[in-house]
């Protein structure tokens, strides 16, 4: 087929697929003030980020199989609506309650749009640009936690906490107007066969199972950090929302720089070098809180260490789960794209209920995650 994508749709999409990444990253230093206004402790207003991992990974699930039965542009613009709705309410909410069901809702608009914007850029891409046409939705989701925490940080500073879903809601609005206008009407390319056999073919698959864990265990520790450091940073190291914002960009940066790194490490187990350093960051956090650090230094640095990992880690173990099974590549994809989001969620939630407003719960929880991985992941000799 050839290809019907040009800069500009490429773009689009590429913006399309960071919304869910965004809503994560801008939202992160406003936890502290929605905290405060709404006079809930901290442990319920980080679930608005383990609730929305939960919907953006259960939401893959089900926007895949839809987009391949009705088609690409009817998801994707369903789920920029979605997107829009719920960011709006998120901007409104009364309560707590009212902010975890907005939020539920926004990331399966996110998911949607993910998934869809992925399949079109593949339906509309010949075979030969589909890799680089790939490459700019997956740099546009890694370049996002560069900017959004310090622009979150910013408007929580200048005008509170819900400018923060209005800049969203307006961004998704802007992102529907184009697709409406830019993204074709194509005939659905029909439903592919034996999904549930499909499925179960990878779970039985022990690279698969390996990549998937040491990969969603590993993105657990990123997510973890995220939903604790605001009160760490903000609350007791008494930074500004965009100061905070600012440790943020520093720690992201590091993951694409990690990025980078897995083109110099061919021949390499580079999935297990990443967990390795996803580790060892932890240790040193933990170490650093054990002989009585504390402070955002104590905290930043070995995120550093983190960042880099998780960046080494996300390109391998996607590669490592998508080829652990002939054939069937892009259900691999969704699959695992959908377990990383609920595990990352479900051991959000558990560091929550344990307690996570120290730095040492908070090391002793993302050294565990990087141990645990490193211990599931597969062992091989490189990454193809």
């Amino acid at each position: 087929m050839a290809a019907t994508l040009d800069r500009r749709l490429i773009l689009l999409l590429a913006g399309v697929s960071a919304l869910g990444s965004l809503a994560i990253h801008m939202f992160v230093p406003a936890l502290p003030s929605i905290a405060g206004e709404m006079a809930s402790n901290p442990g319920t207003v980080q679930l608005t980020i383990s609730l929305y991992l939960l919907g953006l990974g259960g939401g893959q699930l089900a926007a895949g199989p839809i987009s391949d039965a009705i088609g690409r542009r009817p998801v994707l613009l369903a789920g920029i609506a979605i997107f829009v709705t719920a960011s709006a309410f998120a901007a409104a909410a009364q309560t707590v309650e009212m902010l975890l069901l907005a939020r539920l809702i926004e990331a399966a608009g996110a998911a949607a749009c993910l998934i869809s914007a992925r399949a079109m850029i593949s339906d509309l891409s010949a075979r030969e640009d589909t890799p680089a046409n790939l490459a700019a939705l997956t740099s546009a989701v890694l370049l996002s936690p560069t900017i959004a925490p310090t622009i979150g940080g910013a408007l929580v500073s200048l005008a509170g906490w819900r400018s923060v879903f209005v800049v969203l809601a307006l961004s998704g609005l802007a992102m529907g107007v184009a697709a409406a206008w830019l993204v074709p009407r194509r005939s659905p390319p029909g439903q592919p066969p034996h999904l549930l056999r499909s499925y179960a073919r990878l779970a039985r698959n022990a690279r698969f199972r390996g990549y998937v864990a040491g990969n969603s265990l590993a993105t657990s520790a990123l997510f973890m950090f995220l939903s604790g450091s605001p009160f760490l940073l903000i609350g007791q190291y008494h930074l500004t929302p965009a100061q905070a914002g600012l440790c943020y960009v520093f720690v992201a940066g590091m993951a694409i720089v990690g990025t980078f790194l897995v083109r110099l490490m061919r021949g390499q187990d580079a999935f297990r070098i990443g967990l390795i350093l996803v580790a060892s960051g932890g240790a040193a956090m933990l170490a650093t809180a054990l002989l009585g650090g504390n402070g955002p230094v104590a905290l930043i640095a070995p995120m550093l260490m983190v960042g880099l990992g998780c960046g080494i880690v996300s390109p391998t173990g996607a590669a490592g789960a998508m080829h652990a099974e002939e054939g069937i590549a892009g259900t691999a994809t969704s699959l695992a794209g959908a377990i990383q989001m609920i595990v990352s969620a479900g051991v959000t939630a558990m560091m929550i209920a344990i307690g996570s407003a120290s730095l040492t719960p908070l090391a002793i929880a993302i050294f565990a995650a990087g141990l645990a991985a490193t211990i599931l992941a597969p062992r091989e000799r490189s990454i193809r």
